[in-house]
């Protein structure tokens, strides 16, 4: 018979101990994931997203169309993509996902009423990248590229110019020139 002499049960206590940690431990990893995943100001982390089973069609016309994403990242599209720059109207989307399938990316923002940051965006406009307003979107900003995309919740260059550079010349391996 073991007797203790400091206190009564000990080993009960030592599980009360374990057991709190079990419970603390995995809120704590949750609320660590969840903050990493997203943040309040500038960008969340560039996500994939699924390829639409749609994506090697090519239309000729302005057709009804549904697309799974706003702004689309695949889906049927024009055969013929748009030319790379900085356009002052929003694109269709059958431009824009031409556009993503031949291996550009599109950098798409909520009009503003002093358009302050308009100039550092037409900056990043090249032959693989289109600067673009469109008044649908959820966030202040939306970086897509073939299959990605990058929500902003503000403007910040250093993010978008990552995603830039990771996805340009990504382009669907059905996509011929």
């Amino acid at each position: 018979m073991v007797i203790y002499l400091s206190r009564k049960y000990p080993p009960f206590r030592a599980y009360c101990y374990v057991r709190k940690i079990y419970l603390i431990l995995p809120l704590c990893v949750i609320l660590i994931a969840t903050s990493a995943c997203s943040s309040e100001n500038g960008c969340d982390l560039p996500r994939q997203e699924p390829l639409s089973s749609s994506s090697s069609l090519h239309l000729l016309g302005n057709t009804e169309v549904t697309w799974e994403t706003n702004p689309p990242t695949s889906g049927p599209h024009y055969p013929i993509p748009p030319k790379g720059g900085n356009y002052d109207y929003a694109l269709s989307n059958l431009d824009q996902v031409s556009f993503l399938e031949s291996g550009g990316v599109i950098v798409q923002y909520l009009p503003d009423i002093n358009g302050n940051n308009h100039p550092k965006l037409a900056s990043f406009a090249s032959n693989y990248v289109i600067i673009s307003p469109n008044e649908t979107l959820e966030s202040l900003l939306v970086a897509t590229a073939w299959t990605w995309k990058l929500s902003c919740k503000e403007y910040d260059f250093e993010s978008l110019a990552k995603f830039i550079a990771e996805r340009q010349g990504e382009f669907s391996p059905t996509h011929t020139d």
